[in-house]
């Protein structure tokens, strides 16, 4: 269920539903085949995406120290039960306990799976417009213009946005930065 989710979650945002429709206003007219290897591919993808966040989430751990991760885990926990908890407070906190070589290990770490997310997106961006029927006007399609620019992040940030089970959503993407 949670695979299904997160395949459809990656597919709307790689190739949102309104710019599946022709220049003509007409949805485009998939065969079958076409829908199961559009299903496929979202599900290969979709399985990729979740190997590079696992590596992301172990990367992230690797950095800290022991007492760092306790640290952490404490203010996750904390941030769990917390009515209003405060993200960019914590992100703070998380930024001013970390030596400067954890925080260029966790940047390092961030910027890596950056790199590989957005390869694996445009392998699938290419594999799904081959799939799909020909536009007319040879229109490329959604997402063929220049990757989407993202606030930089503090390390504090993406240590939250990597280790809790579900990312924190709002200004900095979302569940989607991974986006972990």
């Amino acid at each position: 269920m949670t695979r299904n989710l997160f395949s459809l979650a990656l597919a709307l945002s790689v190739l949102p539903i309104p710019a599946l429709a022709q220049s003509s206003g007409a949805p485009p007219q998939l065969t079958d085949q076409q829908k199961q290897a559009m299903h496929a591919t979202f599900a290969r993808y979709g399985a990729q995406q979740e190997q590079l966040r696992q590596q992301m989430r172990y990367d992230v751990l690797s950095a800290l120290t022991p007492a760092h991760r306790r640290e952490l885990a404490s203010l996750i926990g904390q941030l769990a039960i917390e009515p209003n908890p405060d993200l960019q407070d914590a992100a703070a906190r998380i930024d001013r306990a970390l030596s400067s070589y954890e925080r260029q290990r966790i940047v390092a770490a961030q910027q890596s799976f950056e790199v590989q997310r957005r390869q694996l997106r445009a392998q699938m961006r290419s594999e799904l417009q081959s799939e799909l029927p020909a536009r007319p006007n040879g229109d490329k399609g959604p997402g063929s213009g220049p990757p989407r620019q993202h606030p930089q992040l503090s390390t504090g940030m993406i240590v939250l946005m990597t280790l809790t089970p579900h990312p924190p959503m709002g200004e900095h993407g979302g569940p989607e930065m991974m986006h972990p």
